[in-house]
């Protein structure tokens, strides 16, 4: 009888060994994800989970990363994107025209108009040194955007963090009231002249339909304090604004239409310097004038609503799952969006544009909104937050120290916690546990 032979397969070692490194890093993972739920400052809440990692086109983790949350200032990762494809490498500041008696601008939602943030001022300059009749043109076509955007809170309307948007920006739309020696000062100066200065520096508000601003009895530490201004819906008061900083040979005069025969644009400041500002500031104003001038580039018009409609159709069509966005900077919480919506985002941006120009830009670990969190850490961390009640976001890029690149969103909706601090540094431990496995 002949004999059976079974023949042997033997299993290379170094596939044993990739197989069990493999199965040790998805516990490692696992127990790190299973850490940040089960964190006390999140109890209750909904937190959402994606993390993949480029360098192998393989997910790391996901959590209910296909579900929505309110992405915050997460928001302004889609006005960056907006802002480095159509603003290209300076601001489109104005339209220009003149003729021999006098120049004509139109104001194309340039945000760093008189701003002191930017000591490069062409358009201030042009109007301080012209012996020409300056005048202010309104598009021909109307915009359709209103000066809060939808689902903003009202109450907010005297707070620094909520300008209003409009067309034709100055100063960033935003008094600054100044501690000195002798009381406070006001900049513009223009609103110093109908208020009552009291001697003793506080807290100063606004009223809520008028540009009368007072102080409060409540006391503050910091020297400055930052109070928006009403524009109205015309330049009635930008008019008044500029002449009163700029002196022009003559009053500025105001025309409905642009009907110049031909013209040109004005660029301003960099793009990018801008941008760079809005990501480690969490600017909104900034946020809001980007995508209101994307839309003056892409549409003629400043309408919110068309060009988030437009963008949908087009740029971000391919997102897993499709958004509820609203505005530019997030301060809506009608904005919803999921943790693989930021992964597909922050993808098209490496594809489209150099990732030096990108780091230049997001906010790094230990410095802007991230300057408390990820110093030591064993990587470097490119990211934006996000925050509004109950809520906290961060999505970005981690290039870690052993070679990996890794994309993340991590989404949390109506956590309790009474400030944001454990839940930001819940994250921490969770991305700085990947980092380490990464």
């Amino acid at each position: 009888m002949a004999k059976s032979i079974r023949k042997r397969v033997t299993t290379p070692i170094s596939i044993i060994l990739v197989a069990v490194l493999f199965s040790l890093t998805a516990c490692s993972v696992q127990k790190a994800q299973k850490t940040l739920l089960s964190a006390a400052s999140l109890k209750g809440a909904h937190v959402g989970i994606a993390v993949y990692n480029e360098s192998t086109k393989q997910w790391v983790d996901k959590h209910k990363s296909d579900a929505y949350y309110t992405p915050a200032s997460n928001t302004k990762i889609q006005s960056c994107y907006l802002g480095m494809k159509y603003l290209k490498d300076s601001i489109p500041g104005w339209q220009f025209a003149e003729n021999k008696d006098s120049i004509f601008l139109m104001p194309l939602g340039d945000p760093s108009f008189l701003h002191p943030d930017f000591a490069y001022q062409p358009v201030a300059d042009l109007i301080k040194t012209t012996k020409k009749q300056v005048v202010l043109c309104l598009p021909n076509k109307a915009d359709h955007f209103a000066m809060f955007g939808r689902g903003w809170s009202w109450e907010d309307y005297d707070q620094d963090y909520q300008p209003e948007r409009n067309r034709l920006n100055i100063y960033g739309n935003i008094v600054t009231v100044y501690k000195k020696n002798n009381g406070v000062e006001l900049k513009p100066s223009y609103f110093t002249r109908s208020q009552n200065l009291p001697k003793q520096y506080t807290v100063w508000s606004r009223e809520k339909s008028t540009n009368q601003f007072f102080a409060t009895s409540e006391n503050i530490k910091d020297p400055e304090q930052q109070v928006p201004f009403i524009t109205g819906d015309s330049y009635t008061l930008a008019k008044l604004l500029i002449e009163d900083t700029l002196h022009p040979a003559f009053p500025i005069a105001i025309q409905k239409g642009w009907n110049q025969p031909s013209s040109s644009t004005i660029k301003t400041v960099p793009t990018d310097s801008l941008l760079k500002i809005m990501m480690n500031r969490s600017d909104n104003f900034f946020a809001e004038q980007v995508l209101l001038m994307t839309s003056q580039q892409l549409l003629g018009t400043m309408n919110d609503k068309a060009i988030i409609d437009t963008i949908l159709k087009t740029d971000f069509a391919n997102f897993p799952q499709k958004p509820e966005w609203v505005d530019g900077s997030g301060l809506s919480r009608f904005n919803l969006t999921t943790p693989e919506n930021y992964i597909s985002l922050l993808q098209k941006m490496e594809t489209e544009f150099p990732m030096e120009r990108i780091q230049a830009i997001f906010a790094q670990g230990g410095k802007g909104t991230l300057s408390s969190y990820y110093k030591n850490i064993p990587g470097t961390l490119y990211a934006k937050t996000g925050t509004l009640g109950n809520q906290i976001a961060l999505s970005g890029y981690i290039f870690t120290n052993k070679g990996s690149k890794l994309l993340f969103s991590v989404l949390v909706a109506n956590h309790v916690s009474p400030t944001t601090y454990p839940v930001r540094h819940a994250v921490e431990e969770y991305l700085t546990a990947i980092m380490n496995e990464y």
